[in-house]
């Protein structure tokens, strides 16, 4: 009985989420006047305590591993439809965009404009509070300029038109230029720098900045700058930051949360993925480090967007991720064709992962040229994740770099397929010194017919890979230039 009063609570908890972002209020007019009122340590505390930043959920399905259904494209909402067409105009006129992290960053500027003249805490205590809240600023830039600012370019970043850059606790401002990409990046990581020798605490919860979460932010930063050394000593930082944690994370083993004999309950094969599958946003799963969800569910769109043919054969046969999503149309009969499935739970993970942290490790020491250490982490998570006789990398791939951090790269489509994260693999991957690794992001979506033909092959560039803020969000801030 519990399994199932679970599961469709957290049905009906999205349908109300998707009539909530529906009503979207002004750009960063996010907190009702005097709702906020702070006077002691504890109450900065406490707002941070309360901080859930949000990614857009726009990003879950514009990567090149989605495809859509044809029978189901034309009830999907408008705005989902131009965005999966990469439209010019994919915001109605009377549409904001999904600015989620922005009303977090209000509350962590706020905090940091306040805290040291807060009553009753020690300066210790202050010191921590001010990490933790740059620390949550600069994932929140981290995360707008990788939704609207260029991808990261060295020889063009200077000039690239990044996002504002926003560090005042005000709403009533409206005069928000755009930062180039150089200086957004320079930002964050000043932002981190100033943080991390300040957060004492040890990783305890998924809602809580830590230091091994801000490094890992600061590796990832580094990560998409293609400044592979940085990333990597501070991805190092992380993984000995988690030494001392007081809730110890771990991989889940899926071929005991979801071989034959699972603790997580199989799901029905049109319904919402495994029970018990744990959710990182009330701090349940085990791997997260610091949470950070896309809305992965919209009713009108349930059964619009699944994987590609392309990428449902990157998997094996015997891979449990598979049973992670669906092969059949959402309260229905209908099986998708050629391997296509779609993504059934409420919510993905963006943030601070182990599985995203042992693949980045992976890929950064490929990339340096230690194949024995990347064929380890790969393998490490592979061994959670299928049958032991299928874990090792094959050897003809093993013994290549670019082999190798090719079949990483198909690795991370395996493990977040719907989930987000392909959107910012591709930014990263369209400015790669690497042409091999450039060559690895398809520019295109299709549209596929209920027997598996392609219906519409949908086209774009590397210039396509930023949001739009939209007419509405221009006209209230005139000094915002759109993008290309």
């Amino acid at each position: 009985m519990y399994n199932f009063s679970r599961q469709y609570v957290f049905f009906f908890l999205a349908a109300i989420s998707v009539i909530l972002t529906a009503c979207k209020k002004e750009f960063l007019e996010v907190e009702p006047k005097g709702a906020i009122v702070a006077q002691d340590t504890k109450d900065y505390e406490s707002l941070l305590n309360t901080a859930r930043i949000s990614a857009s959920s726009a990003i879950s399905f514009l990567g090149d591993e989605v495809a859509a259904q044809n029978d189901y494209f034309s009830g999907a909402d408008v705005y989902r439809q131009r965005l999966f067409e990469y439209s010019n105009s994919a915001l109605l006129p009377d549409q904001l965009p999904e600015l989620g992290y922005l009303t977090q960053n209000y509350v962590f500027n706020k905090i940091i404009e306040e805290v040291t003249q807060s009553k009753g805490g020690t300066e210790g205590q202050k010191l921590q509070i001010m990490a933790e809240a740059k620390a949550g600023r600069a994932l929140c830039h981290l995360l707008f300029v990788n939704e609207f600012g260029k991808p990261y370019n060295e020889a063009t970043a200077k000039t690239d038109l990044g996002v504002p850059i926003i560090i005042a606790a005000d709403v009533t401002k409206n005069s928000y230029k755009r930062a180039t990409v150089q200086e957004v990046y320079d930002f964050i990581i000043k932002n981190l720098n100033e943080a991390i020798p300040n957060l004492t605490k040890p990783f305890a919860h998924t809602g809580k900045m830590s230091k091994a979460a801000a490094e890992a932010i600061l590796a990832r930063t580094y990560f998409y700058m293609h400044k592979y050394e940085q990333a990597k000593v501070h991805l190092d930082n992380s993984f000995a930051a988690l030494s001392d944690a007081t809730r110890t994370p771990a991989l889940y083993d899926y071929n005991e949360t979801l071989g034959p004999d699972g603790t997580w309950l199989p799901a029905a094969p049109d319904a919402f993925g495994p029970q018990l599958m744990p959710l990182a946003s009330i701090n349940e799963d085990m791997e997260s480090i610091y949470n950070v969800s896309i809305n992965s569910f919209n009713i009108n769109s349930a059964n619009t967007f699944v994987t590609t043919p392309h990428t449902g054969a990157l998997y094996g046969v015997n891979d449990f991720r598979l049973q992670i999503y669906s092969s059949r149309e959402l309260f229905g009969e209908v099986v998708f064709p050629d391997g296509m499935r779609r993504y059934p739970r409420f919510e993905a993970e963006v943030g601070v992962s182990l599985p995203d942290m042992y693949l980045m490790r992976a890929e950064l020491r490929a990339r340096m040229n230690d194949l024995a250490g990347a064929k380890s982490d790969l393998e490490l998570l592979r061994g959670k994740r299928m049958p032991e006789d299928e874990v090792e990398v094959p050897s003809v791939i093993a013994a290549s770099q670019q082999n190798l951090v090719i079949f990483i790269l198909q690795e991370r489509i395996r493990e977040f397929a719907l989930k987000g994260m392909r959107w910012y693999d591709m930014r990263r991957l369209s400015t790669d010194p690497v042409e091999a690794y450039r060559n690895s992001v398809s520019y295109s979506h299709k549209i596929y017919d209920a027997e598996g033909n392609t219906v519409e092959t949908l086209t774009f560039a590397p210039k396509n890979l930023v949001l739009k803020f939209g007419k509405k969000l221009l006209a209230q801030h005139p000094q915002l230039v759109e993008n290309d």
